[in-house]
This record gives C-alpha cells, structure tokens and sequence, in this order.
C-alpha cells in the first residue's frame, strides 16, 4: 500500500471518530431530554467534521475530498401493531439522516451512515451495522416467554443539506423533545389484545438493518419463520421485521418513543474551537450559559408565518367536558360520534401534524381538523381526521397541545400580550415553541389555527419559549 493509500486509510478512521461523535452527542442529548430535571429543549451540542486528510507531507502534500450530507437520503419507520380481532392503523414518520462520503484517490471510497439512531459503514455494493439503535428486548422477569420491546427512534430535522470540502465543517444538534409513538399497553388497557407488530425501516442500507434484525432476534433465542421474520420489500427499498407471539414466545409490551433532532450544516468561518473544547465534550450549551429555556405564559399570542412551517406533536391533546344533549358531535373521516351530557371527550395528535386548522372561543368548538385518536369517557371511539366538529357548549378545557417552530424556519413575527417579541424581518435565528394551547382569555376566548400551505398563523393562549440559537 502506498504512503498516500495509508494517509487516507487513516484519514477514514478519523472520519468514522467524528460520525461516532454524532451517535454520542445525540444520546447525550437524549438523556438530558428524557432527564425530567429540567427543560433541555434547545440544548445544542457541535461536531466537527474535518473532511480534508489524506495528505502525505513533502511527497503529496495535497488534501483529499470529503462530502457531508443532512437529510439528502430517505429513512423512514413504520409501526404496524397487530390485533387478531381489530385491523390497526400504521404509523410512519420520516427519521432523516447524516451521510459522510469520502472521496479519496486511492484508498476505496467509503460511505459513513447515521440513520434512527444506527451508525452503518457501507461502499457501493454492501453495508454493515458497526453501531446499533436503541432497540431493546427483555425477557420478562415474572413471565417466561413474554417479551417487552422498547425502541427509541431518532428523527433529525433539518433542510437538505450538501457541503463537499477539504476543511473542518460544523455539524450542529439541537435536542428538540422526546415524543411516544405507540404504547402497547393503552390498547390493552382498551380492550384490544397486540400480539405482535410489524417494524419497517425504509432505507439505502438494508443490508445493515435487516443483519442487525436477525442478530438481535436470535441472540433472544427467537426462531426464524415461528417467532419472528425478516423481510427485504425491494419495491419500497425498505426492510420488514416481524414478530408475532407463539406458542413459546409471546408480547408482553412494545413501546416506540422518538427522539427529535434538529442537524444543521455551517460554514467553518461560523465554527469556534472554544465552544468545542480540546476534550471533546458536548460544547457551548447556549448563549447565556444555561441549558434550557424558563416557560412564561401568555394571555394572547400571534405567532405568523407567511408560509407553512414547524409541527404540532404527536401525543399532545385538548379534552373538554360536553355539557349538553343537543346534536352535538364529532366527525372522523366522514363519520359522525354523537355527544352524550357530560362526555369527556379527549382528542389526542396522532402523528406529528404539519398542517390543519382549528376554531373555537368560550362556548363553542367549530373546527379541529387534524389527525386524532378520539377518547370519549377515556374509552378509544374512533381514530383518524376530524372532518367536522360541532360542540356549542362545553368547560372543563384541558390541553398539552404543542407546536413546535424549529430556527431553521424562522422569518416569523411573534407577538404576545401586544408587545412584539420577533418580527417577520429581518430573519431571527431563534426556534418558538408553544405549549398547552387554549382560547386567549385576553380575546373573547377565542383560539384559531391555520397551517397550510401558504400560511401559519396562531392566535391562542399558551406558554412559549424562545430558544436562541
């Protein structure tokens, strides 16, 4: 091997040591979120990547090339929960991803993939799972048989981003939540019996993931074909793992959670080293030196983007109590419930929701159209889009309702309680999240969303933050 094929074969395994740094700032980050000591909302931790390398001084001194990509390659998941006696619904939902592309002169080229929490070395013909995602599966220790599967998704949010270059470039993590994505046991809870569940991972690597699927099930002692498949679906490029509980082997609980990360590519003349630090550690925090952002109420908030932007959270809800017999009602896909006296009645976002619209005030309940599990009385009553909505007289509101504005979508005009906090220009780099959603008791009680295409606009009560980037 010539000095300039080891100079770049080294150069790669420098490049590996920073897409690993990746995988660990994203976990750091997950911890601080799922903590619960404090809001780690807007956490930010820095990588960087030194693309150039390769060179062998005197003899070739030249640097050779590297590519790094944010959200340039599709991965997405699906969850499939399956019922012997009632056909559920998937959930799918995009995981972005990170690719670090060598371009060396004589070293074979190689492709760096972190994707759902996996880190994956791959060339153009094949690719091998180095680092796994948190994915876990225990034996219950007071059952024998039964299996709990806990999979903690990571979701990166971000532009397509590209940047080819033979010097340092800043990769920058922003931990925006940790979100659920199916629970087992609320179903149970519910009446409906899970014994199994499809997990489809749509990706460029399924060489990786579907080795990764079958290592894991055996190192269970799982039989191929009884407890467990492996599929690879070439018409969507995507892997299927299936499990279905036997007579040996059966579900006791499988819990999806998601991580969200915002991934933004800079330019090297943005990156300080004194944020970084010669240890290597997590890097500046924030601007002020805290880790996370104080909530503060307010009694009316405008937030008004002239374009469509951020995501309302899966999971989050309004529930209010129906006060009245009167035909009052809600619609899910065409299909009318009918509102009993007192129904509480509880409408949970089912998947992250980047568009839709909503309309009340005090007494009334006009328009909520997005995705929902509905809940009457804490009892599942239907599932899907809510197509109309009509309660006229209601109390008791509740909500966990969150939107949430990342700052790479900034260019937005933020007012609350009259005084304007960020105007539309010039562009403010900070991101705007929203929690607990209601009527503005400063205005009539009233709450309106609107989130389409060509604008995002709220005018509700919540508490906010502004998280500085």
């Amino acid at each position: 091997m010539s000095s300039k094929s080891n100079a770049e074969q080294n150069h790669m395994y420098d490049t590996w040591d920073d897409m690993v740094g990746v995988k660990t700032r994203v976990d750091i980050l997950s911890t601080y979120m799922d903590s619960g000591n404090y809001s780690a909302y807007g956490l930010s931790a820095t990588v960087p990547f030194n693309l150039g390398g390769g060179e062998v001084p005197v003899f070739e001194p030249s640097k050779s090339d590297g590519k790094l990509e944010v959200n340039t390659e599709r991965c997405a998941m699906t969850i499939t929960p399956l019922s012997p006696n009632q056909t559920i619904s998937p959930y799918t939902f995009e995981c972005g991803g990170i690719t670090c592309y060598s371009e060396n002169r004589q070293y074979p080229d190689q492709i760096f993939r972190y994707e759902n929490g996996a880190m994956i070395l791959a060339n153009t013909e094949s690719s091998l799972m180095k680092q796994p995602p948190a994915l876990y599966i225990k034996e219950d220790e007071n059952r024998t048989g039964s299996y709990i599967f806990l999979f903690r998704a990571v979701q990166l949010l971000g532009k397509p981003h590209s940047i080819s270059s033979n010097t340092i470039i800043p990769l920058r993590l922003t931990g925006w939540g940790i979100d659920p994505v199916h629970d087992s046991q609320e179903y149970e809870d519910l009446g409906t019996n899970i014994t199994g569940f499809n997990l489809t991972i749509a990706t460029k690597y399924p060489d990786a993931w579907a080795s990764y699927f079958n290592e894991t099930a055996q190192n269970q002692g799982f039989e191929y074909g009884k407890d467990y498949t492996v599929e690879y679906l070439p018409s969507s490029g995507s892997v299927r793992f299936s499990f279905q509980s036997s007579g040996s082997k059966a579900l006791e609980r499988l819990y999806v959670s998601k991580t969200i990360i915002g991934a933004e590519l800079g330019p090297s003349s943005s990156f300080n080293y004194a944020n970084y630090g010669s240890s290597g550690g997590i890097g500046a925090v924030g601007e002020d030196g805290e880790i996370g952002n104080e909530l503060i109420h307010g009694n009316r908030i405008i937030l008004n983007k002239q374009e469509i932007g951020g995501v309302i959270s899966s999971g989050t809800y309004i529930q209010f109590k129906n006060n009245k017999n009167n035909n009052y009602w809600v619609e899910i896909d065409g299909s009318p419930t009918q509102l009993k006296n007192n129904d509480i009645v509880k409408l949970v976002i089912d998947g992250d929701q980047t568009s839709g619209a909503a309309d009340m005030n005090s007494n009334t309940i006009s328009n909520f159209n997005f995705n929902v599990e509905m809940y009457i009385d804490g009892k599942s009553a239907g599932k899907g889009k809510v197509t109309g909505i009509w309660v006229a007289d209601y109390s008791d509101y509740e909500s966990t309702l969150t939107y949430k504005l990342p700052s790479y979508l900034s260019d937005t005009q933020l007012l609350v309680d009259g005084n304007n906090l960020i105007s539309s220009w010039p562009v403010n780099d900070s991101a705007i999240n929203l929690y607990n959603i209601g009527p503005s008791t400063t205005n009539n009680n009233f709450l309106t969303i609107t989130f389409n295409t060509s604008n995002t606009y709220f005018d509700c009560s919540a508490d906010y933050e502004i998280v500085n980037s």
